[in-house]
């Protein structure tokens, strides 16, 4: 007769290995500026949910965590906490007379919101719903990205001449501190990150300067490549290491490059058709917002091939597009990466749970129970460790790693007693 210490090891991995069928539930947010509401459009069940949420006054990008939904509406001067459940608004935090807060970013309990108009970023405390520091930064200071102990936040400049100031602001976390300015092509307003590259996408004047995505090396933060798309470049989407695509921000095109060897696939003079202003997905999924100017938007979902996968009706003037990836079940693109590695697997209660990567991976593990209730979030550069509560119980547990927004990796490990 097999020992029941070893029969519930067994039962555990017969779960395990079952649970692993699950189909994939990607859930897209769209923020609708004019409309004031948030949509919700699940794809598993094919619903669109254009009332999810009210929001409040000019409401701009929103960030995504395990349990809530943090909206930047600049005409409020606040950030909105949202049940990413249930939809209902939970409380506000003002972040400053005049301020016109612009995004955000968060990690751990410090949520990091742009000022636009006052130049500044604002270091404010999720739990108690406060401001704890402001630094200045430079001019309409817009997207934010965190690698590592460092934020990255990208000031667009001076609109009125040219865009001249434009540059990204090099923050320390720990001492909130400016380390320095790098100076980059006109209009810098989106971040993406891949493999110790910072990729900045820069819109233009909209008239005789022409966008383009500058490379800054995270390790010196030194600006080392200026790709020249032309047109007017918007979000990025990092698919794969060899491929990004690239939202038009005239909401009609979309522009794509390798980018690690910085090669111009689609810029301005051939571009793809079937655009729009946002961008969101993975290598086999893509999540185009067209804004459809003066009507309801719409949402595109293509295939890896760009071959139409669906379409969604939005409401009006949708700025901000953000997909969640349910931690019920595991996209298949994104299973657990060869060079990754979660262990012991399992791992005893109130044990260390390690990660490790071959590449020099700056990101954070998050981990869920199977009611997709977020357990623990935790940094990381590389390798860490985690301490495991001792009042995790024993069974199965689900971990999703981001490579900044970008999901890197995710599976299922095993609590034994």
């Amino acid at each position: 007769m097999i020992p029941r210490n070893i029969r519930i090891k067994l039962s555990l991995y017969l779960c395990l290995l079952l649970s692993s069928f699950g189909l994939s539930a990607q859930v897209f947010y769209v923020v609708n500026s004019q409309s004031r509401t948030l949509s919700r459009i699940d794809l598993a069940a094919n619903t669109v949910n254009n009332s999810f949420a009210s929001l409040g006054n000019v409401p701009n990008k929103i960030v995504l965590d395990g349990e809530h939904i943090w909206c930047v509406n600049s005409g409020d001067n606040a950030v909105q906490k949202i049940s990413r459940l249930s939809g209902q608004t939970e409380s506000n935090i003002f972040v400053g007379m005049g301020a016109n807060p612009w995004d955000a970013v968060k990690h751990g309990d410090y949520l990091y919101v742009t000022g636009l108009v006052s130049g500044k970023v604002y270091k404010t405390n999720t739990i108690t719903g406060s401001v704890v520091a402001s630094l200045s930064v430079g001019t309409a200071p817009e997207a934010l990205y965190i690698v590592g102990d460092k934020l990255y936040v990208s000031n667009a400049g001076n609109y009125a001449n040219d865009y001249m100031g434009s540059s990204v602001s090099v923050i320390n976390l720990e001492s909130f501190e400016l380390i320095k300015s790098i100076a980059v092509s006109a209009n810098p307003q989106y971040l993406s990150y891949l493999d110790g590259k910072l990729h900045v996408s820069c819109t233009g004047n909209w008239a005789n300067i022409g966008g383009a995505i500058c490379i800054i090396d995270t390790q010196t933060d030194q600006l080392i490549h200026t790709i020249a798309l032309g047109g007017t470049p918007g979000s990025i989407l990092i698919a794969s290491d060899e491929l990004a695509y690239v939202a038009d921000s005239n909401g009609i095109n979309l522009y794509s490059y390798d980018p690690v060897n910085y090669t111009v696939f689609h810029g301005s003079q051939n571009p793809i058709g079937n655009g729009g202003s946002e961008i969101a997905g993975n290598s086999s999924l893509i999540a185009v917002l067209s804004p459809n100017w003066g009507s309801n938007g719409s949402l595109k979902i293509f295939n890896e091939d760009l071959s139409p996968a669906g379409q969604y009706t939005v409401a009006m003037t949708p700025t901000d597009l953000k997909m969640w990836i349910e931690p019920s079940s595991i996209d298949d693109s994104n299973l657990p990466n060869p060079g990754f590695r979660v262990y012991p697997n399992p791992v005893k209660m109130g044990g260390s749970l390690s990660i490790e990567t071959d590449k020099p991976l700056v990101g954070e593990l998050q981990i869920y129970n199977l009611r997709g209730q977020l357990i623990l979030e935790s940094a990381f550069s590389g390798k860490a460790t985690l301490n495991l509560p001792q009042n995790l119980s024993s069974g199965i547990y689900l971990y999703k790693v981001f490579e900044g927004s970008r999901s890197y990796s995710s599976g299922r490990f095993v609590i034994s007693r």
